[in-house]
């Protein structure tokens, strides 16, 4: 035990010496420290009690000051001695300590909203030194890693932990007034299907039975559409067993809307009207900055096709393509890598994040993908090599996919096969058949529109942060090593 916490143990037990064990007893708030600024008006002469963690601390002869705060906010406490029984014990106090206090709410002669203290208790001793205020953690990833600590020392964490419950709010409240009922799918799957991902694998002990993390919610969410949901939507988690990088984390935060009689063109629209609705609600203006990109959203989004934009780029024409040495030779000329386990519908995602999505700056629809690369999504009448879907990009960063669902159960299940001979070439991305989703398909679906968003991109965008694991509480990090 260092020096600094051994002084602040024996602080603790000269109290526990005088008052008892602190964390024996409970304490109840009537304020926070930001309720007690906020409602000034409504609060001043009254009596409250409140508490918080000692962000501030001096003393001057027989008065004292002490700022207290949690991530509402923080008051001012003002102490005189000869208010209080126990003035002595703020000896006992340091930095860092979370403690209880009564008092009137006044201002100081200065104009400082303040708690005119006549009791406060020790509630937890902070055995550990908060960082210095004035700079904080500086390391973003002991910032991650301990991110109770960057709260407590006035993180910019703090402020964005509010944002995100308020974007799920405005979220939920944008899909609701369009007529979505919510809904909340299994999260454990015997079958990982609805994206183009890994999954993890766990076990259920008492049914002896393998089970996989959901990697996305869609086959569900369309079985409700054929059981007769027009309109559903559901925010949750999903887990995809894939490399960590600043866009990429292995769980996630998800939005899927499905529309029952919806279209492509549909989903365009309403993807445009939630965005705009999101900033207008959180950012209060039609355009954002990311990374020193201004983005607006006040014009219609750009539509580009997938298989122009490719030829414009680097004239590149995928009718032209049919086999794997077809590819091979593309990504020989353009100094691209051909990895283990590389189909057609992998080498084609490879050239379109490569070449068009890297791109593109303003929020733009890329529209018309590779029937390879869209097992889900219906084929564009005329011409089967290519289907109804669109990706939203911004910035060069996916943050919507969405189809014309298909609902073919026959096309389905032969897409299903080609997926599952994929996977056994060695495609451990690619989805296996879905029995039971064809069999829902088989009772028959409408024809409709499904969408799904990247919460956490939308987030990093909208907070303006260069990384996922700047707008997730507790990211995934390797562990740390000592020494």
């Amino acid at each position: 035990m260092n020096e600094k916490r051994q002084f602040r143990e024996e602080k603790l037990k000269k109290w526990i010496e005088r008052h008892g064990d602190p964390y024996e007893t409970s304490f109840s708030i009537t304020h926070s420290p930001g309720e007690v600024k906020k409602d000034f008006e409504k609060l001043e002469n009254k009596e409250v009690s409140s508490g918080g963690r000692i962000l501030a601390f001096r003393k001057q002869g027989k008065l004292a000051f002490i700022d207290i705060g949690d991530i509402t906010g923080r008051i001012q406490l003002f102490i005189r001695k000869n208010d209080l029984e126990n003035f002595e014990d703020i000896e006992l106090l340091d930095l860092g300590d979370i403690i209880f206090t009564k008092g009137k709410v006044m201002k100081t002669k200065v104009g400082e909203i303040s708690i005119f203290v006549s009791n406060f208790s020790l509630v937890s001793k902070g055995r550990h030194e908060l960082p210095d205020k004035m700079h904080g953690i500086s390391d973003p990833e002991t910032r991650q890693r301990k991110r109770w600590v960057d709260m407590s020392s006035g993180g910019e964490i703090s402020k964005d932990i509010i944002f995100i419950s308020k974007f799920f709010q405005k979220a939920r409240e944008y899909w609701q007034s369009e007529g979505f009922l919510e809904v909340f799918t299994p999260m454990l799957h015997q079958i990982p299907g609805g994206a183009y991902a890994r999954p993890f694998k766990t076990h259920h002990n008492a049914l002896d039975l393998p089970l996989y993390l959901r990697i996305a919610p869609e086959l569900y969410l369309k079985k409700l559409l054929v059981g007769g949901c027009p309109k559903v939507f559901e925010i949750g988690r999903n887990f995809r067993n894939e490399g960590i990088s600043k866009k990429h984390n292995p769980e996630f935060f998800g939005l899927e809307a499905y529309e029952a009689w919806g279209s492509l063109d549909k989903m365009m629209d309403r993807t445009e009207e939630f965005i705009r609705f999101l900033c207008k609600g959180l950012l209060g203006k039609s355009s954002f900055s990311w990374q020193g990109v201004e983005i607006s959203i006040k014009e219609d989004f750009k539509r580009v096709d997938f298989r122009k934009a490719l030829i414009d780029s680097i004239g590149v024409d995928l009718d032209g393509l049919g086999s794997i040495k077809d590819y091979r030779a593309v990504f020989k000329e353009h100094n691209l890598s051909w990895g283990d386990g590389m189909t057609i519908g992998r080498a084609q995602d490879k050239l379109y994040s490569e070449f068009i999505e890297s791109k593109v700056k303003n929020p733009t629809f890329v529209t018309g993908y590779p029937e390879e690369m869209s097992p889900l999504a219906k084929k564009i009448p005329g011409n089967e090599k290519w289907t109804e879907r669109f990706e939203l990009v911004i910035a060069g960063c996916e943050v919507a996919n969405a189809f014309g669902e298909l609902h073919d159960p026959d096309e389905q299940k032969k897409r299903m096969k080609n997926q599952e001979s994929a996977k056994d070439s060695g495609d451990f991305e690619a989805q296996p058949i879905d029995d039971s989703y064809i069999e829902a398909l088989e009772f028959g679906m409408p024809s409709a529109g499904g969408i799904g968003f990247g919460v956490e991109r939308l987030l990093m965008m909208l907070l303006d942060k260069d990384s996922i694991r700047d707008v997730i509480v507790f990211p995934m990090l390797r562990p740390k090593q000592d020494g």
